[in-house]
């Protein structure tokens, strides 16, 4: 029992630190953000936190899996609440877009930015991100046959989908883009993308 008990403390504890982290780069960046400043957040002692984290890497490591676990697990969420008679693709751009304007991506954003002049933060954020989309992309090609069908095709849409999304994400960081443009830009973007894979991808077979 108590050891029980230690193990659901722990885990709890660890949590708080790892929202903690993702909380602090949010607020103050990744460069500000220290083992102090978490743990205080967490409202914990410095050595308390260094008991489940001895580094701010080590921490900013579990920050990312969670990130990255949090975001796939609300688009299979939201993907599961498709309307019937909506177009997948058309419903998957709509989803992702918002995904990218809450309090997560804004931290991953962060993140992405210190990378380029932190190695140790590039090294970690990398292949975490290659396993986010490996992940991703099984989901999407298990849930919607037509896509798992035309995978080659399918992965070709979904990188364009992604990485324009998320530079307009980036360009809207500091309002560099006007909210109209925004969603002229995406409904452009979602007729392109629909209208390209009505015509080129292949009905699986029955």
């Amino acid at each position: 029992m108590d050891t029980l008990y230690q193990q659901k403390k722990s885990a709890l504890t660890r949590d708080r630190i790892i929202i903690a982290t993702l909380e602090c780069i949010i607020t103050h960046g990744y460069e500000s953000t220290s083992v102090a400043k978490v743990a205080k957040l967490a409202q914990l002692s410095t050595g308390a936190m260094q008991y489940h984290f001895e580094t701010k890497i080590d921490a900013i490591k579990a920050a990312i899996e969670y990130l990255h676990d949090k975001r796939l697990a609300d688009r299979q969420r939201d993907m599961a609440n498709m309307p019937a008679a909506a177009d997948p693709l058309a419903y998957g751009i709509k989803v992702y877009w918002e995904h990218l304007n809450k309090d997560h991506f804004l931290a991953y954003q962060e993140l992405v930015i210190a990378a380029r002049t932190h190695p140790e933060l590039s090294a970690v954020l990398r292949p975490a991100y290659q396993k986010f989309l490996e992940t991703w992309r099984a989901d999407y090609s298990r849930e919607i046959p037509v896509w798992g069908h035309n995978q080659k095709k399918m992965d070709l849409v979904a990188d364009a989908i992604q990485y324009l999304l998320e530079g307009l994400a980036f360009g809207r960081l500091n309002q560099q883009i006007s909210n109209k443009d925004t969603q002229e830009l995406i409904s452009f973007m979602t007729e392109i993308m629909t209208d390209w894979a009505a015509e080129n991808f292949e009905d699986p077979p029955r």
